[in-house]
């Protein structure tokens, strides 16, 4: 049996992360107010109603987490939404259940070249927003062979599909990942789009799909012309983040204390350093880049600000109100972590006017009263 390590003994001491935290790069608990006072009166651009109203829009993966939120967003904008989803014995999609019937569903292998060809024929999309991927990273480790097939073969079929029906296409957008910089050096930190700057090292299979997916997407614009829209998604979290996932994890385990179910919080490594930007800003990103056609070019999408795991579960427990102990278990730390990952935004903010308004808090506030109003997903152990 594994025995719990108390945070207090899994901390580590990182010069480079002191010197990152006194430039303002590392969001601390104790300075939260601080922090929160550079959102104040913030405002980003906002997609255009116009430009919207009416298109076809192709969501893959529009049952996933961020896919929902995404066909919320363009529903709202006066879309007409069809999405992807995979066949189930029984079609169970919680995150657009609200959405039935306001939103048109494909069962589809996103690796069956007839059926993704099928789809493009019968809807003739104006935008593509490819989310469909075998996203958890610890999925990569324990099947990789299914995870890199579905995620890089699934692209290639898209974009073929794209390539041969391309008469009222005007944008493919590509859900890539922070993942595919990897193992950054201290010293690159905060990363920036510039491959020479921040060259990518993955550390999973999950990463290296990414890396597969960007270069497809480029490869199929610079050679046939394909309107590819290339963004690097930093962690994006909030409301129906799936339970495997850390803010989830806590969130959940939030919710259980204060309804009396438990008494502490059990976490993987604590040390990893992550930057969290609100899905509702995440997916608005992906809107506006489409929206402004800045194709074949990369654009991170992140807040700018990094955050221990370690200071993620403490600011919930200030938050909160909450005193309760706090232990690492081994089992959840992945066979090669990636240590630190702060992005540099600038690029999207100067060229597309987009800049994240939701705070850390808004994504730790709006994740717990999503568990407290799914209470029918307490008391399940994430692994």
């Amino acid at each position: 049996m594994i025995e719990l390590i108390p945070i207090e003994k899994a901390i580590e001491e990182n010069s480079r992360v002191k010197e990152l935290e006194k430039q303002g790069f590392i969001i601390i608990p104790e300075k939260i107010d601080e922090y929160l006072g550079d959102f104040k009166n913030r405002v980003s651009v906002e997609p255009n109603e116009n430009y919207w109203k009416e298109k076809r829009v192709l969501i893959t993966g529009i049952s996933g987490f961020a896919g929902s939120h995404l066909a919320e967003q363009l529903f709202d904008l006066g879309c007409e939404i069809h999405g992807t989803i995979r066949r189930h014995a029984v079609p169970m999609h919680e995150n657009i259940e609200h959405l039935r019937g306001k939103i048109n569903l494909h069962e589809a292998d996103i690796t069956s070249a007839e059926r993704i060809l099928g789809i493009f024929e019968e809807i003739e999309p104006n935008a593509v927003f490819h989310l469909a991927a075998e996203s958890f990273i610890p999925t990569s480790f324990r099947e990789p062979a299914r995870v890199a097939h579905n995620n890089i073969i699934g692209t290639i079929k898209l974009f073929e599909a794209a390539r041969r029906f391309n008469s009222n296409l005007d944008s493919i957008q590509v859900a890539c990942s922070s993942e595919q910089y990897g193992l950054v050096d201290p010293n690159e930190v905060p990363v920036t789009e510039d491959i020479k700057k921040n060259p990518f090292r993955p550390r999973s299979v999950y990463g290296i799909s990414k890396c597969a997916t960007e270069q497809i997407a480029w490869l199929y614009h610079n050679s046939y012309g394909v309107p590819s829209i290339i963004t690097r998604g930093f962690n994006h979290e909030g409301p129906r983040r799936g339970i495997q996932f850390v803010t989830s994890v806590v969130h959940r385990q939030i919710v259980e204390i204060l309804n009396g179910l438990r008494d502490n919080i059990i976490i993987g490594n604590p040390n990893s350093i992550r930057d969290f930007t609100h899905v509702k800003d995440t997916v608005n990103a992906y809107i506006l880049v489409s929206e402004k056609k800045k194709f074949g070019e990369p654009y991170n999408v992140c807040a700018g600000k990094g955050i221990t795991i370690a200071n993620y579960v403490n600011l919930a427990k200030k938050i909160y109100d909450i005193t309760t102990s706090v232990y690492v278990d081994p089992n959840r730390i992945r066979p090669s972590d990636v240590p630190l990952l702060i992005g540099k935004n600038d690029k999207i903010i100067n060229e597309i006017g987009w800049k994240p308004t939701r705070t850390i808090v808004d994504i730790i506030k709006d994740g717990v009263k999503y568990f407290e109003e799914h209470p029918e997903q307490l008391g399940i152990e994430a692994h």
